[in-house]
């Protein structure tokens, strides 16, 4: 198992762009509400996993605001044979503050966070809206287009580290 830092200490220094820490599950919940699950109650923002010691949840801040958050969850890249991993899930930066360089902050510290623990495959269902985001920033699109009850359209991509 994993040990995690506190929920304080910054994965990168701040820039002008902004500044990566680890969270806590419950600070990721207000952002992934208003941004992934709108219109939803307060507990669809409640992931299973959120808990679990192994799982890491960062946000992006911007002069001291949280803008951003995305969550790494200890799930294998369901592939033949399966290999251990981290599956990327609840990636959102408030809309307010998107094109600022968050979102690809928050991609680049998860994939800094896996290689430090020995894990170098991600894998998300990457809602088809994000796509081009995604493949900016090296993810590849691995399977068919497939829905997601009540979210919409989405495809599993990868990025090997």
């Amino acid at each position: 198992m994993a040990v995690r830092p506190a929920p304080a200490s910054p994965v990168n220094p701040p820039s002008r762009t902004g500044a990566i820490r680890f969270l806590s599950a419950r600070e990721t919940h207000p952002i992934r509400l208003e941004v992934l699950r709108p219109g939803f109650p307060p507990e669809s923002a409640v992931f299973d996993g959120d808990s679990d010691p192994s799982t890491l949840h960062l946000g992006a801040f911007l002069e001291g605001q949280l803008v951003g958050v995305a969550s790494l969850f200890q799930a294998p890249f369901p592939g033949d044979p399966p290999e251990p991993a981290f599956q990327l899930r609840g990636m959102a930066t408030h809309p307010k503050y998107r094109g600022r360089g968050c979102g690809r902050l928050l991609v680049e510290a998860c994939c800094s966070a896996a290689l430090n623990r020995s894990i170098q495959t991600l894998w998300c269902n990457a809602r088809e809206s994000a796509l081009g985001f995604y493949s900016k920033l090296g993810w590849e699109i691995i399977g068919d287009r497939f829905e997601i009850p009540t979210v919409g359209p989405h495809f599993q991509m990868l990025r090997r580290l």
